[in-house]
């Protein structure tokens, strides 16, 4: 009695191998499979909230969330496959290949159904499971999710693939990644030395590159799919956006909204691609008070 909906607190974790050297002092991996994926699990007797990051970045995008998230919410952060402290192997980088990483990690949490935070190649990720997964979805907070028509670019990433992983490895530099994120990801000054030295550490690290390219390659067609599928999602939904996206356009809010039925939209001004963390206090207040609506 008084269990929060979806816990199974006894659950079994038979395949976690204990604390890891992630940026958390309670990340934990999990063997998925042939792979071990990286959990931030806060723990406690709150309902659980997914937290999924966006394409080359990791669990840290959520840092806040994990930090000042009510006692009532317990937040999980998963380093999506081929990213953070995840594993880069092979293995299938499709959205619903990740999707079903996620849901692998929850059956070993023992967690049947949870909130799910979702920014942009997150958002997709959110939205598969809503879709294969019904059952385990209670409430989706989408953050310029990755469920829009590409346009003119869509075609660039066919061209996309393992191959150019270690050509990526060598032209991009700690500077100049710095300064397309600072260019289209972020509008407030997110991207300091403390976040170069976890986002740009993790990735210049092994395989994170050929990781990306791999998803990019399938990026088009998995996106053009969920936009189609949008109507099917029925779960209670927040749209969230930068106003000053430079990644996936904040014209797309009240549109993905509107497909979906049960959403609406919210727009942050003085943002672009990650409220969460450019304006961190503001959308944890949006996000907690969503998750409490009746």
């Amino acid at each position: 009695p008084g269990e929060p909906e979806g816990v199974h607190q006894q659950a079994p974790r038979p395949e976690a191998r204990g604390p890891s050297a992630g940026w958390h002092p309670a990340g934990q991996l999990f063997r998925i499979g042939g792979s071990e994926v990286h959990v931030v699990d806060r723990g406690g007797p709150g309902r659980p909230v997914v937290l999924l990051h966006g394409i080359l970045m990791s669990s840290w995008a959520f840092r806040h969330a994990l930090e000042s998230l009510s006692a009532d919410l317990r937040p999980i952060a998963i380093c999506l496959p081929g990213h953070g402290w995840s594993s880069r192997g092979p293995g299938d980088y499709s959205i619903g290949g990740l999707a079903r990483v996620v849901a692998k990690v929850l059956d070993q949490l023992g967690i049947e159904q949870a909130d799910f935070v979702g920014n942009s190649l997150g958002g997709a990720v959110a939205l598969r499971l809503a879709l294969d997964s019904p059952e385990r979805v209670r409430r989706l907070v989408l953050i310029a999710p990755a469920a829009v028509p590409l346009g003119a670019i869509g075609p660039l990433l066919w061209l996309q693939g393992a191959h150019l992983g270690p050509l990526y490895r060598t032209l991009f530099t700690q500077s100049l990644f710095a300064g397309i994120l600072r260019r289209f990801a972020y509008q407030q000054p997110v991207v300091d030395d403390a976040y170069l030295s976890v986002v740009w550490g993790r990735l210049a690290s092994g395989d994170g590159w050929v990781a990306a390219a791999k998803i990019a390659r399938q990026l088009q067609r998995d996106m053009r799919g969920l936009h189609a599928e949008l109507p099917k999602v029925l779960k209670r939904s927040l749209v969230v956006w930068g106003e000053q996206d430079g990644i996936i356009d904040a014209r797309f809010a009240p549109l993905v909204a509107a497909r979906m039925g049960r959403a609406r939209p919210h727009i942050f001004a003085n943002c672009a691609h990650c409220p969460m963390e450019e304006h961190p206090e503001a959308f944890l207040e949006l996000l907690e008070g969503f998750l409490r609506e009746a």
